[in-house]
C-alpha cells in the first residue's frame, strides 16, 4: 500500500483503487489510532451503530481482512468513527467505499482475482526477453495473446514470467483476473497436473460452485473460456509438460494474455510466440550475487565474485544458492567459497550433475537434524507441505519442524509461495530423493511415507467429523505420529480441506500405487464427507468408484459394503436413483453375508430412499420399516446415527399421503437425535416437524418447530436449513392471511445469503426455489 495520508496524518482512503486497497488503508487507520485490539474496538463500535447493538470482536476482525469481497458500510463507518475520525473524514471514507464498490461491480461479480505469486526483488537482466513479453501484450490482436518462455531447468523461466506479469499489472493491464497454476510438467515423483483438475481450481476461483463445475474436461474448458471472455485476464501457466496439457487451459478472448513456461519446446502450440531463455551473462550473474550477498562484500572481492559466477555457469538457481550460502556465513570470503567449489569441480553450467555439487555444498553445511528432514522431504508424497505435516514425516515436534524448514528456506533448499506452506523446486526434489536413496534404508523411507499417509488420514477424518458426522468407520484408523490436527468448527475444517485437497489427491494416488488399501478407503470416506456438504456429487462418485477395488482387497467386508452404500447414497443424491439401486443391493448382500447389522441398516435406509426416488413408495416404506426394525438389535441400537431411519420412514409416509403417520416418526427422529446429542440432526428434524405440522394445518405448532429450527441452524452455520425454515414460517403466515409477516419472513430467508459471493448465494436461492417450502410469491 502507498504511504498516502490526509492533512491530519491519517491514511487517505481516496488513494484506494479497489476494495483490497481500501481495507489496507483501514488497517493503516487502525495503526494510526494506536492499534487498539479488536475486542476493545468492538466495544466502541456497537454504540455507534444505528440502532446501537452489540458487535462481536470476530465480526470486527473480519472487516480488516483484505480477502473480503464485501463490507457492511454501516459497520465500516462505525469503525472509522471509533478510530477517532471527525465527520469530515468519515464522509471521505464513505465516499471512497462507494467508489471502490462501484468500480468492483463494473468488472463483474468476482471483482479482481490476484493469484500471482510474489515478484522477487532479485530479478535481474532479461531486458530483451521482458520487452518481447510485454510488447506482445501491447499489440492489437483478434485472438488471445500467448507467449511461451522456454529454457533449461533453473534458468529463471518462472521468475521472468512473473516479473513480466507483475509489470503489466502495475501498468494497469489485465486488472480483472490474474490466475496462476503450476502444471508440474517435470516433477520426477508425480504425474503432470491434470488439466481437468486445474480447470476445476480455476472455475472455483472464478466463483463457480463445486456442484456446478462440469465433470468432463471439454465442458470445463468451455465454461472457463466463457467465464473469462471479454475480461482483462492474465493467465500464467508454469512448468508445462507439453502442448496437450496446455491447450485445454487456454482462453479464446483477445482481451486475455497467456504466459507459459516450459523446459520443452511448445512450438506446436498454435499462435504462441516463443521466448528462449539463456543463462545470465557474467555481469548479470555478479549483480545477482551482489543483490543477495550485498554490494560492499562483492565489491571488495570482484575477481572472486566473477569466478563464482563462472563456476555457476550463469545459472540463476545456482547463483542464488551460492549467494544464500555466503549470506548465511558472514565470516566466509568469496574467494574461500570459490576455492571450495573449484576443488575438483567442473564449471557449474547445465545439467543436474553440476547442480548437485552446488546442492551438496548447501546440504553438507546443514545441521544433522536439518539434513535428515531435507532427505525425508525427498520421499514426501504431497505437492507441498507444512510444518505440521513434517512432524509426522520426521517424527519431530512442531517447533522443531518450523525451525528446520525456516533454515532450509534460508539456504534456498525449500521455498514458500504462500505463508506457512513449503515446497521443493523440481531439481531440489530430485536431489532430495537421491539423498534419501543414498542415506536412508528402504525401511526408513517406507516408514516415513506410511507416517505421512497415516497423518493425512487422521487429519482428514478429524475435518470430516467436524463438518459432517457419519456412520462408524469399517475399521479403526492407525494412530498418527507428530502434531495432530484439531478443528474448532466446520468453517475451519473446510478451509483446511480446500487448501489440502491437491495434496490429498496425491496421497490417494500414492497410497493406491503402493497398495495401502486401508489408507485409500479411510481417506476417501473422509473426503466425501466434505464433498457431500458442498453437494459435489460427481466428485464423490469418482472418489468412491476409485476406492472400491481397494475396499474389496483390504480384507474387511464392512469396508466394501460402506463404500458401496456411500456410492448408492451419492447416486441417489444426484437424482440418479435408478443407478443407485444396484450398488445398494450389492452392499445389502454383503452385510447379510457377514451379519453386519449396523452397516446393513444404513444400506436399507439408502435403498428405501432410492425406491422412493424411482416412484416405488410402497417398496420404499417396506424397506425403511425393515431398517427401523433393526433398532431393536443391541449392536444397532448402541451404534450412533441410526435415528435418520425414522426420518426416512416419515418421508415414505408423506409420499404415500399419510402425514399423520409421518408425524410420529419425525418426532421419534428428533427424540433419538437429542439422545445422541447431534445438534445438526435435531435442527433438521425440527424443520421436518414444521413441514409435517403445516401439511396437517396445525399452524401454531408448525411455527414453533420452524422457529426452533431457525435458531439452531443459524448457530450451526447451516444456511440452507436456516433459510428454508424461515420460508416455512412465511408459508404458514401466508396461509393465515398475515401477508406482511409472511413477506418479512421471506425477506429474512433471502438475506441469509447476502454475505456470500453472488454465485454461491444464487445456488442456495435456486435450491430454495425447488423446496416444498418455497414461498408462494
Amino acid at each position: 500500500m502507498s504511504g498516502s495520508a490526509d492533512p491530519g496524518g491519517r491514511p487517505d482512503p481516496e488513494a484506494a483503487v479497489d476494495l483490497a486497497g481500501y481495507i489496507e488503508h483501514l488497517n493503516q487507520l487502525r495503526l494510526w489510532a494506536g492499534s487498539p485490539s479488536v475486542r476493545s474496538l468492538a466495544k466502541r463500535v456497537g454504540p455507534l451503530l444505528r440502532p446501537p447493538r452489540a458487535v462481536s470482536h470476530t465480526t470486527v476482525a473480519e472487516v480488516f481482512q483484505t480477502r473480503r469481497r464485501r463490507l457492511d458500510l454501516d459497520l465500516v463507518i462505525a469503525i472509522v468513527r471509533a478510530l477517532g475520525a471527525d465527520e469530515a473524514t468519515v464522509r471521505r471514507w464513505r465516499a471512497a467505499y462507494l467508489r471502490v464498490h462501484r468500480d468492483s461491480k463494473a468488472v463483474g461479480p468476482t471483482a479482481v482475482l490476484r493469484q500471482l505469486p510474489v515478484d522477487l526483488a532479485t530479478f535481474i537482466g532479461r531486458e530483451k526477453e521482458l520487452a518481447a513479453l510485454t510488447a506482445g501484450a501491447d499489440q492489437d490482436s483478434d485472438t488471445v495473446v500467448i507467449s511461451a518462455v522456454e529454457g533449461m531447468a533453473g534458468i529463471g523461466k518462472t521468475q521472468l514470467a512473473l516479473h513480466a506479469a507483475h509489470s503489466l499489472v502495475q501498468a494497469g493491464r489485465y486488472a480483472d483476473v490474474q490466475l496462476y497454476a503450476n502444471l508440474r510438467g517435470f516433477d520426477p515423483d508425480h504425474e503432470p497436473s491434470d488439466p481437468a483438475a486445474i480447470l476445476d481450481a480455476f472455475l472455483r476461483q472464478l466463483e463457480v460452485s463445486a456442484a456446478h463445475v462440469p465433470a468432463g474436461l471439454d465442458e470445463r474448458a468451455a465454461m472457463f473460456r466463457d467465464r473469462v471472455h471479454g475480461r482483462q485476464a492474465l493467465l500464467l501457466l508454469d512448468n508445462a509438460a507439453d502442448v496437450d496439457q496446455v491447450r485445454p487451459l487456454l482462453p479464446a478472448s483477445p482481451t486475455c494474455l497467456v504466459l507459459i513456461t516450459s523446459r520443452r519446446s511448445l512450438a506446436a502450440l498454435e499462435g504462441a510466440r516463443s521466448v528462449i531463455l539463456d543463462v545470465l551473462d557474467p555481469g548479470e550473474a555478479v549483480e545477482l550475487l551482489a543483490r543477495v550477498v550485498g554490494g560492499e562484500r562483492v565489491g571488495a572481492e570482484p575477481e572472486a565474485a566473477e569466478r563464482l559466477a563462472e563456476l555457476c555457469g550463469g545459472l540463476p538457481l545456482a547463483v542464488s544458492l551460492v549467494a544464500a550460502r555466503l549470506r548465511s556465513r558472514p565470516v566466509w570470503t568469496l574467494r574461500y567459497l570459490a576455492d571450495r567449489l573449484g576443488k575438483g569441480l567442473n564449471e557449474i553450467a547445465a545439467g543436474s550433475r553440476g547442480l548437485a555439487r552446488v546442492f551438496d555444498l548447501s546440504y553438507q553445511g546443514l545441521p544433522a537434524a536439518a539434513q535428515r528432514v531435507f532427505r525425508l522431504l525427498g520421499v514426501h508424497p504431497a505437492l507441498d507441505f507444512t510444518a505440521v505435516s513434517v512432524t509426522a514425516l520426521a517424527g519431530v515436534d512442531r517447533g522443531e519442524a518450523e525451525r528446520i524448514l525456516e533454515s532450509l528456506q534460508d539456504e534456498r533448499l525449500v521455498q514458500q509461495k504462500v505463508p506457512d506452506r513449503y515446497e521443493l523446486h523440481d531439481l531440489l526434489c530430485v536431489y532430495a530423493a537421491e539423498r534419501a536413496a543414498a542415506e536412508l534404508s528402504e525401511q526408513e523411507r517406507s516408514e516415513a511415507v506410511t507416517a505421512v499417509f497415516t497423518w493425512y488420514v487422521a487429519a482428514m477424518l478429524a475435518a470430516g467429523r467436524t463438518v459432517n458426522l457419519s456412520q462408524p468407520l469399517p475399521f479403526p484408523a492407525a494412530e498418527p505420529r507428530g502434531h495432530g490436527m484439531r478443528f474448532r468448527d466446520s468453517r475451519q475444517a473446510i478451509a483446511w480441506y480446500d487448501r489440502e485437497r491437491p495434496n490429498l489427491l496425491r496421497i490417494l494416488s500414492a497410497a493406491a500405487a503402493s497398495a495401502h488399501d486401508r489408507v485409500v478407503v479411510l481417506l476417501t470416506l473422509g473426503m466425501i464427507r466434505i464433498e457431500d456438504v458442498a453437494r459435489n456429487w460427481r466428485e464423490s462418485e469418482r472418489l468412491l468408484r476409485a476406492a472400491l477395488p481397494h475396499a474389496r482387497r483390504c480384507g474387511v467386508p464392512g469396508a466394501e459394503a460402506q463404500v458401496l452404500q456411500r456410492l448408492g447414497f451419492t447416486l441417489w443424491s444426484d437424482n440418479r436413483s435408478d443407478e443407485a439401486i444396484a450398488p445398494l443391493e450389492e452392499a445389502l448382500a454383503l452385510t447379510s453375508e457377514y451379519d453386519d447389522l449396523v452397516t446393513g441398516q444404513q444400506v436399507l435406509n439408502c435403498l428405501a430412499m432410492a425406491y422412493t426416488g424411482v416412484g416405488d413408495h410402497e417398496r420404499g416404506l417396506e424397506v425403511a420399516l425393515q431398517a427401523l426394525a433393526l433398532r431393536d438389535r443391541d449392536e444397532v441400537r448402541l451404534a450412533q446415527r441410526s435415528f435418520n431411519v425414522f426420518n426416512t420412514v416419515a418421508i415414505c409416509f408423506h409420499n404415500l399421503g399419510r402425514p399423520a403417520e409421518a408425524l410420529t416418526h419425525v418426532i421419534s427422529s428428533i427424540d433419538a437425535a437429542r439422545a445422541e446429542d447431534d445438534a445438526m440432526y435435531v435442527a433438521m428434524g425440527l424443520h421436518n416437524l414444521g413441514f409435517t405440522y403445516s401439511v396437517l394445518e396445525r399452524y401454531a405448532e408448525a411455527v414453533t418447530a420452524f422457529e426452533e429450527s431457525v435458531t439452531m441452524a443459524r448457530d450451526l452455520g447451516n444456511r440452507y436449513l436456516h433459510a428454508d425454515s424461515l420460508n416455512g414460517i412465511a408459508r404458514i403466515r401466508h396461509a393465515e392471511g398475515r401477508i406482511p409477516e409472511a413477506q418479512e419472513s421471506h425477506r429474512r430467508a433471502l438475506a441469509v445469503f447476502d454475505d456470500l459471493p453472488p454465485a454461491e448465494a444464487a445456488r442456495y436461492r435456486r435450491q430454495l426455489d425447488v423446496s416444498p417450502l418455497r414461498y408462494p410469491q
